[in-house]
């Protein structure tokens, strides 16, 4: 089956996906900061061809907004939710987003600098779920649980399900001097963390794989690029190790063409 959307990663070209006042010159305002990132969204959307106020992305809990939702929480895109000038301001507290096919150049993506972006599209019915698959929601199952949104929920079948993985930290990046605290999910991380003399390596592609493969998807394509070694990307963790050209964030999203 042809895909029914359009996939796209922004990068150290297209400027910083984000509005963090830690990316701008320390005497901006609160409007000059909105202003320029607004600017960038513009110039993206023209470069994929969507309207840039139209991108809409999960509020997702972490350990510091103290959100609070049952983990797998997943919002369907509605009418509500896109009825605003700018959709970038719009919460949708979450871990997923899916849209419909209905719905078209709306955007649904997330902002990332290390950790994989996870899409599943059903081709068949025309519906789609996204999620940010950083480490820690990997151990807690998230890819599980996003494909099993769709299968629960609007009744996909495996077969019609396709997957991509977003550009992210590769196992020969992502390492640990000792085994992360986060990693308390033995089934997940079994043989996707090694210990090297001492190093340990994360592999967080076979982790959402082996999810996947759980459901019986196998129709999956992964981004060949490694955001810390590649210069097309922004890149927390080489930015943390001394590569200041890696300071921002990068954004992979799709739309119903």
């Amino acid at each position: 089956m042809e895909t029914k959307i359009k996939i796209f990663e922004t990068g150290t070209s297209d400027g910083i996906m984000s509005k963090n006042p830690k990316f701008y010159p320390e005497n901006y305002t609160e409007d000059q900061i909105k202003e320029e990132f607004l600017i960038t969204r513009l110039n993206i959307g023209k470069k994929f061809g969507f309207n840039g106020k139209k991108i809409l992305q999960a509020l997702q809990k972490t350990d510091t907004n103290k959100l609070d939702y049952p983990d797998g929480t997943y919002h369907l895109i509605t009418d509500e939710d896109i009825n605003n000038d700018d959709l970038w301001y719009v919460e949708i507290p979450a871990d997923i987003l899916i849209i419909e096919e209905k719905h078209k150049n709306i955007v649904v993506g997330n902002q990332m600098a290390d950790c994989p972006i996870l899409i599943v599209e059903d081709r068949k019915q025309g519906i789609t779920a996204l999620s940010h698959c950083g480490a820690p929601y990997i151990n807690r199952e998230l890819p599980f649980q996003t494909a099993e949104a769709l299968i629960k929920n609007f009744n996909s079948e495996a077969d019609n399900l396709y997957v991509y993985i977003g550009s992210n930290s590769k196992k020969e990046s992502y390492i640990y001097d000792k085994y992360p605290a986060w990693a308390t999910n033995n089934k997940v991380w079994d043989n996707n963390i090694t210990n090297n003399n001492g190093k340990y390596t994360i592999d967080m592609e076979s982790a959402i794989i082996r999810q996947l493969n759980e459901l019986n998807i196998n129709n999956i394509t992964i981004s060949p690029y490694d955001t810390v070694t590649s210069p097309l990307y922004y890149s927390h963790s080489a930015f943390v190790k001394g590569n200041i050209d890696k300071k921002g964030q990068n954004f992979v999203g799709f739309f119903y063409k």
